[in-house]
């Protein structure tokens, strides 16, 4: 009777953890992981300010503009902040395409579900719960802003986006005596190509373009980065090119077979024209309401601080 009981109790014993212990493991819920790769180079307080809201759900890889005097240091504070190699930015150049891969490889080397690519000047304006429940839902697919060449936008002033790959342009020099020379002397061989008809070879894929502020899966970004290692080529044929990182991404991933949705995600104005999109001001508040974008840009203190406050306030 007494072995009977001990059995008894053991066999209770065993089902009782068992069940423990289906019952916790049902109750974990994954929490996806999500990379903000950010480009910055200006307003560090707006920057600190950005970093504290994201930094509290997501890893941040930090791309600092060669030319902003900013103490690296400062970062030290932040213990999921993450500094990349810098470089030299000016519009246009490839040291922007040298800056996204950058980023892109080394948030790559951790094992992210999600990769969202920004400026400094951004600010989200969704919270970041609503953020980690919109790319849950949409984990298959990739958002980015796309079309193949030769893009309407881009018709009259770059051929559809050709000439910005076609000819040589000098906006990799610095805006020095020997960089203006030299930006002088590529503006003389792009006069020749046009009278010439001499192009720049192309990659054997199909261009395309968009904006650069990007919205990637694990398996887009793994296909970016992985045909970057095998065709590093690809990556320096934009050397002397027009404004590559709106090209380079976007031919990249549309020539795989990559679920993309033609979505930049991102609040935007822009004044026809303009080479950079408007500041944003309280006039667009009620639009950033009622946009389903996750970020909106640009927003600049010195213009209207009022509007910044207001959008922290709205997904605090």
């Amino acid at each position: 009777m007494l072995n009977y009981i001990v059995l008894t109790s053991k066999i209770y014993i065993i089902f009782a953890v068992q069940n423990f212990i289906s019952l916790t493991l049902t109750s974990i819920i994954y929490i996806m992981r999500i990379a903000i790769l950010m480009l910055a180079h200006k307003n560090i307080e707006q920057l600190d300010r950005l970093l504290n809201r994201l930094t509290q759900d997501f890893d941040v890889y930090l791309h600092l503009d060669q030319k902003w005097q900013i103490n690296e240091k400062h970062f030290d504070k932040y213990t999921n902040v993450f500094l990349t190699k810098r470089y030299t930015i000016n519009w246009g150049s490839y040291q922007q395409v040298q800056a996204d891969a950058e980023l892109f490889t080394q948030a790559f080397k951790k094992n992210y579900d999600y990769y969202l690519l920004i400026s400094g000047q951004d600010i989200p304006i969704k919270s970041n719960k609503q953020i980690i429940t919109f790319l849950e839902e949409n984990k298959n697919v990739s958002f980015v802003d796309h079309e193949a060449f030769p893009k309407k936008a881009w018709a009259n002033a770059f051929d559809g986006g050709y000439t910005r790959v076609i000819y040589y342009y000098g906006f990799d020099f610095k805006k020095n005596f020997t960089g203006l020379v030299l930006k002088k002397a590529l503006a003389l061989v792009r006069h020749i190509q046009k009278l010439t008809g001499i192009k720049r070879k192309l990659q054997p894929l199909k261009y395309y373009g968009g904006w650069n502020w990007v919205n990637l899966n694990r398996s887009a970004m793994t296909h970016i980065v992985t045909y970057l290692e095998k065709h590093p080529e690809f990556l320096e044929s934009f050397k002397y090119t027009l404004c590559g990182d709106e090209v380079w991404i976007q031919t990249v991933l549309m020539n795989s077979d990559n679920k993309v949705i033609n979505k930049e995600l991102r609040y935007t104005e822009w004044i026809p024209g303009a080479e950079n999109p408007k500041t944003i001001t309280m006039q667009s508040f009620d639009n950033i309401k009622t946009s389903e974008a996750l970020f909106a840009r640009k927003f600049e203190p010195d213009v209207d601080a009022a509007i910044i406050d207001k959008v922290y306030e709205l997904t605090a």
